[in-house]
């Protein structure tokens, strides 16, 4: 009876496996390659000859981004594992950070294009969104880690665009070349904008900025991100960060939503493979492949689009209004910042 219990898990954990998988990529190659076996000794495994050891269930959920609570308490809706990645105050934190979200990407985009999909939530605006610019980037990874990381070498520096870490910055800028790529729903609402202008101006206030220069080439760069924005809005594709078309495909669509969102959400789908990121503690994240919990989440994002507008493709009124508020918002704390 435990042999078969046994199998039973194992048997769901590799049907779990192969559901994450592109069609075109070989189960028993992707499974032979994290496990480091011969192809034989993959399908021992795949067809439950062999059990998994500890230390391969290890590997597997560590590569897949699964819990192995997922599959014991697999009738237990009630429990649902996360997995998250820690960010500490250590100065290469925020770069491993930012390397497994460029892998989550690739991951991603190894499936066909119909068959991936982001839909972003956002009580912030998209992460992704501040990388296609390299000092809006710059001033949101130094604002992360000096004012809620409290990275070590950011406790008396003032930020500056003339130094920037252009490692970081070029990590930053592949991961909205990929993100460009991936068909995307985003869901904003008025508060969406809000914390980027205001983290601006906190700095402003408390003299956080090395002069008045690099804090208006901020908002300047601020005011470029929405244009882009706007005008992918209006064409239904992405653009690169050259601002041009990132595909021949329609693939982006914005809402606005008159309900606060109240926590950045994403669910990503890969085929039949959904997962779901719940941000805590700023910009923390935390993963989970629950089936029960991103269904659920699935269910709470489409209500939430149906009861928002669209304001990319056609709805070019709503559109200009939206944009206009948010250059109007920008253009206030540009006239603060240069009349003083």
């Amino acid at each position: 009876m435990a042999k078969k219990q046994k199998e039973t898990q194992q048997s769901l954990m590799m049907q779990r496996i192969k559901e994450s998988l592109p069609k075109s990529i070989s189960f028993v190659d992707e499974l032979s390659e994290v496990l480091k076996l011969s192809s034989d000794s993959a399908y021992r495994r795949i067809r439950g000859e062999t059990d998994l050891s500890i230390e391969e269930i290890a590997t597997i959920c560590k590569h897949f981004h699964f819990s192995f609570d997922s599959f014991i308490n697999n009738n237990d809706n009630s429990c649902v594992s996360f997995s998250h990645h820690q960010l500490n105050s250590h100065i290469n934190s925020f770069k491993e950070y930012l390397n497994g979200m460029k892998s989550n990407m690739q991951q991603i985009l190894r499936f066909p294009e119909e068959d991936r999909r982001i839909i972003y939530a956002a009580e912030d605006v998209p992460v992704f969104q501040n990388f296609a610019h390299p000092l809006l980037s710059a001033f949101k990874i130094f604002y992360w880690n000096k004012s809620i990381l409290n990275a070590e070498g950011y406790e008396d520096k003032k930020f500056e665009t003339a130094h920037i870490d252009k490692e970081l910055m070029q990590i930053a800028r592949d991961i909205y070349d990929l993100y460009a790529k991936i068909n995307s729903i985003e869901i904003w609402s008025d508060d969406t904008v809000n914390s980027t202008i205001k983290q601006i101006e906190f700095y402003w206030d408390s003299g956080a900025f090395k002069s008045k220069t690099d804090a208006l080439q901020v908002c300047e760069e601020l005011i470029l991100m929405f244009t882009r924005i706007s005008k992918q809005a209006e064409l239904g594709i992405k653009l690169d960060a050259n601002n041009k078309p990132a595909t021949n495909q329609k693939n982006f669509e914005l809402y606005h939503s008159d309900i606060m969102i109240g926590t950045n959400c994403v669910t990503t789908e890969m085929g039949s493979h959904k997962s779901a990121y719940i941000s805590y503690h700023s910009f923390n994240v935390m993963l989970t492949t629950n089936a029960s919990f991103c269904n659920e989440t699935d269910i709470w994002i489409k209500n939430l689009v149906r009861k928002s507008n669209l304001i990319s493709g056609v709805a070019e009124k709503q559109r200009y209004r939206f944009f206009k508020h948010i250059n109007d918002m920008i253009k206030k704390l540009m006239d603060k910042i240069e009349k003083e």
